[in-house]
């Protein structure tokens, strides 16, 4: 069974994959006095190999969108989803980081200069009126000027109760080849025809309609949400894992599968994110079977999965916009290390998060029970 432990676990390796792709991606990002990585393999660097595999990390990002549909439909079948719930859910989770990161960044983070990166300016403050205007976009998830990072949010906001209409468009459906071409067709209206009718001089102003640019437009990588119900509504990673039990050395042949379908998106389809709607399937199946036969390691990534949504939202303070933090991420050359570097704040950092929340919590509840009684 694909089990929510199942989940959490790839999500801990989709988020080690994302910090990956944020921390070793983007050289124009690192901090100007960093001068790149190196590595104890000639060539490797070099010849683009490990350019290649950081850039497709970005893999985590259909996952995320993946797991999410699957959840979702798990969730409306066992009648326990409600979408004012569930968004009121990804709200919370977004202001919590959001009201600490983003007076901190303005507070103690902004500046400019040669010193500085082009991340650090965004943080000064030039006109009091732009300055409303884009908190109070970036506070409701409209905008990400505050963390570019953070345009997943407004992404998967679109994406919940267009997922909430394909499930009911599919509940009288038996066929999961028909449903998923039905995804096929989803990508092909949001990623071609919609953004080429919208190009034209008669529809140019659909480029400005909110409706049209949220739920018609959607991002490239969001159509594996619904893929992500398909394949719930089937069982069909339940029916992989189920056929994988009798293989020999079944957690090694499932990490070269895993590592299969990620090289086939590195250097087979690239970034066609199309392809995602069906490698990222077999990609979590694959890791949940490694996970399976590795006790321990499915617990540490089942921790960071459950810790994934703070550690997505916190990390690029620290790789991009806090520019002493990011020297500190950067403290070697070796990915590796820096990396363990950056996992270990954004973990860190989402611990301390939690435990502030749940004493706010409880303070807040004894301060109601000693509130003194009403007087009739």
């Amino acid at each position: 069974m694909f089990t929510r432990e199942d989940t959490k676990a790839v999500k801990g390796a989709a988020v080690v994959l994302m910090l990956t792709h944020h921390l070793a991606t983007f050289a124009d990002r690192y901090p100007p006095d960093f001068p790149g990585f190196v590595s104890l393999f000639p060539g490797f660097i070099e010849n683009g190999y490990f350019s290649d595999l950081a850039l497709n990390a970005v893999m985590c990002v259909p996952l995320f969108f993946f797991l999410g549909g699957y959840g979702l439909y798990k969730r409306v079948q066992n009648h326990t989803f409600r979408l004012w719930d569930a968004l009121v859910r990804l709200y919370v989770q977004y202001w919590k980081v959001f009201l600490i990161f983003i007076p901190l960044a303005f507070l103690f983070f902004a500046r400019t200069g040669d010193a500085s990166s082009a991340f650090t300016a965004r943080y000064v403050i030039t006109s009091p009126k732009q300055f409303f205007v884009d908190l109070l976009g970036n506070f409701v998830g409209y905008r990400s000027s505050f963390n570019s990072e953070w345009w997943f949010f407004g992404a998967y906001l679109c994406a919940v109760p267009l997922g909430c209409l394909f499930c009911r468009a599919i509940r009288r459906h038996e066929s999961f080849l028909g449903d998923l071409f039905l995804v096929f067709c989803i990508d092909i209206l949001t990623q071609n025809i919609f953004p080429a009718l919208a190009a034209t001089t008669t529809f140019s102003g659909l480029n400005v309609n909110l409706y049209f640019t949220r739920f018609f437009t959607l991002n490239k990588y969001a159509p594996v949400f619904f893929a992500g119900i398909v394949f719930a509504r089937y069982d069909v990673l339940d029916m992989i894992k189920r056929r994988m039990q009798p293989v020999p050395c079944k957690g090694l042949v499932a990490l070269a599968g895993a590592a299969a379908a990620f090289l086939c998106r590195t250097y087979v389809t690239a970034d066609k994110s199309t392809a995602d709607i069906l490698l990222v399937p077999f990609l979590a199946a694959f890791l949940s079977v490694f996970f399976d036969s590795l006790w321990p390691v499915k617990k540490c990534f089942a921790f960071l999965g459950r810790h994934s949504t703070n550690m997505w939202l916190v990390h690029t303070f620290y790789c991009y916009y806090f520019l002493p933090v990011a020297r500190l991420v950067y403290c070697t050359r070796f990915v590796l290390v820096d990396l363990a570097v950056l996992v270990g704040l954004s973990l860190g950092t989402s611990m301390v998060l939690d435990a502030l929340y749940q004493y706010l919590g409880l303070l807040w509840q004894r301060l109601r029970r000693d509130e003194p009684a009403p007087v009739s």
